[in-house]
C-alpha cells in the first residue's frame, strides 16, 4: 500500500516567511489534515509537546546561524520520517546516507517525491 498524505499531520519549519506560505499551499494542496507551521526551534518544540506529527519537513538552515539537524535527528529516532530542505548540496550536510533531502528551491513534484521517499522508507 502506497502512503499518502491525506489526513496526516506534518510538523513544517521555515523561517522565511514567502517560502513557509508557498509550501504550506503545496502541503495543504497534498491533502495533509494538519499543518504546524513554525518558524523557528521554540516554535517546533512547543507544537511537539502538543502532538507529535506523522512527518516533518525541516528547513536546515535557520535565522543566526542555526540549524534544525538535531531536531531531525531526534525526530527521526523516535520514529518520525524527516525531510530535510536545504539551498544548498545535499553532500554538503551532515546526514547519514539514510536522511532524505530535498533542494531548495521546492517544486511541488520534488516535495511530495521526498515526502513519499521519507514515509515509505521509515514503514518498510
Amino acid at each position: 500500500m502506497t502512503w499518502t498524505p491525506s489526513g496526516k499531520r506534518i510538523l513544517y519549519l521555515e523561517d522565511e516567511a514567502i517560502i513557509a506560505l508557498d509550501t504550506t499551499d503545496t502541503l495543504r494542496d497534498m491533502g495533509f489534515g494538519t499543518i504546524d507551521l513554525c518558524h523557528s526551534l521554540e516554535m517546533a518544540e512547543a507544537a511537539l509537546s502538543s502532538a507529535a506529527p506523522d512527518l516533518a519537513l525541516l528547513d536546515v538552515n535557520l535565522s543566526h546561524g542555526r540549524t534544525s539537524l538535531d531536531l531531525g535527528r531526534r525526530l527521526r529516532e523516535a520514529g518520525v520520517p524527516v525531510v530535510f530542505a536545504t539551498g544548498y548540496s545535499a553532500d554538503s550536510l551532515p546526514l547519514d546516507e539514510t536522511a532524505v533531502v530535498v533542494e531548495k528551491p521546492l517544486t511541488p513534484a520534488s516535495l511530495e517525491r521526498a515526502l513519499h521517499q521519507a514515509a515509505e522508507s521509515s514503514s518498510g
